[in-house]
């Protein structure tokens, strides 16, 4: 089960360098570790039913493909060239904050993901007690046991 293809990352490394189709270990863990990013930021805002949905990459919606994409591309692109150098690269970590930006874009209600129609935006209507509890507290910070 993979958000995406190879053509799903490929588009976001330099392929005169870097061919996903000839890594396939490291390529099977990085779509891997994609899936569970995604499912994990986004299991509070889009329900697990629909996340469910999401088998194959046809069956996962074009935003969230480009975000595994990135994902993936930029743990690849990390394990491939950080035998050359002690610091992460740059370029890999533009990959995932770009990725990052787009997840907290659709919790946040900016970006919408075509299809998906059960997203909740948790606000602290949610939660109890919150201001619009009419309870009184059970204990006040002042109290002595």
């Amino acid at each position: 089960m993979a958000y995406v293809d190879d053509a799903d990352v490929q588009i976001h490394l330099p392929v005169d360098k870097l061919k996903v189709e000839e890594i396939p270990d490291d390529k099977d863990d990085a779509f891997e570790d994609a899936e569970r990013i995604i499912r994990g930021y986004l299991a509070g805002v889009v329900s697990t039913a629909t996340l469910d949905l999401w088998a194959t990459p046809d069956d996962t919606p074009d935003i969230i493909r480009a975000i595994a994409g990135r994902f993936a591309a930029a743990k690849i692109y990390r394990v491939r060239y950080s035998e050359d150098s002690l610091d992460d690269p740059q370029y890999a970590q533009g990959l995932y904050n770009d990725a990052m930006a787009m997840i907290n874009a659709i919790i946040a209600g900016n970006l919408i993901i075509d299809g998906v129609t059960d997203t909740t935006q948790f606000d602290n209507t949610y939660f109890t007690p919150n201001d619009a509890s009419t309870d009184t507290p059970k204990f006040t910070m002042a109290g002595r046991f």
